[in-house]
């Protein structure tokens, strides 16, 4: 029995210890995304999937945040998430308190998250941005279960909208053309001594 009792309360904070807390993707009319194509900006509006969000998270408001995995899109609706309910996140404990902020880009850049776009990396055109960053504490703890912090709106979530503005892809030089330029800088340094 003492077994038995020492193995429940064994699991039962292993279970605590690595339990998420929950957050919701919840939007409000002032806490929009927009977009800007052929240079005028609207709200990420259009079919359901044609723009996805991503939740990045960090311990610290300067960071550096990394993407907790959490996906939203929007819906027919401008520039809202898909959701409303609680969902858990990875890596942001029940209870905890953690800087948080949205990243938005078009599904022209791909449906997956991508870590090279924090750094101005993209493969393809679209538009691609990141909220203000906020601060709260996750939901969770507790019987019965504290409410799930909002990611937009309320006391604690970002307050205003952002925008996505238009990207491109980054243009490296093809490794011939780097050789061709290296080769004629030679060539010119030959020249000059000669002379």
């Amino acid at each position: 029995m003492k077994k038995l009792a020492a193995i429940l309360c064994l699991s039962a904070l292993t279970t605590g210890a690595f339990a998420q807390g929950l957050v919701t993707f919840l939007n409000t009319s002032t806490t929009l995304s927009s977009a800007t194509v052929n240079g005028v900006s609207a709200n990420t509006s259009g079919a359901a999937g044609s723009y996805y969000y991503g939740l990045l998270i960090s311990a610290t408001a300067n960071g550096p945040f990394t993407f907790s995995g959490l996906y939203a899109t929007n819906l027919a609706a401008p520039g809202r998430f898909n959701g409303g309910n609680s969902i858990q996140c990875p890596g942001w404990a029940a209870g905890a308190t953690m800087s948080y902020e949205v990243a938005v880009w078009s599904a022209s850049l791909g449906q997956t998250w991508q870590n090279g776009w924090l750094t101005g990396t993209f493969t393809a055109n679209g538009n691609f941005g990141l909220s203000g960053v906020a601060t709260g504490v996750s939901g969770g703890l507790g019987a019965p279960a504290t409410p799930s912090n909002n990611l937009f709106g309320g006391a604690t979530g970002i307050s205003s909208g952002f925008s996505a503005p238009a990207v491109g892809p980054t243009v490296s030089p093809e490794p011939t053309s780097m050789a061709l330029a290296g080769l004629g800088a030679a060539a010119l340094l030959i020249f000059r001594r000669r002379k």
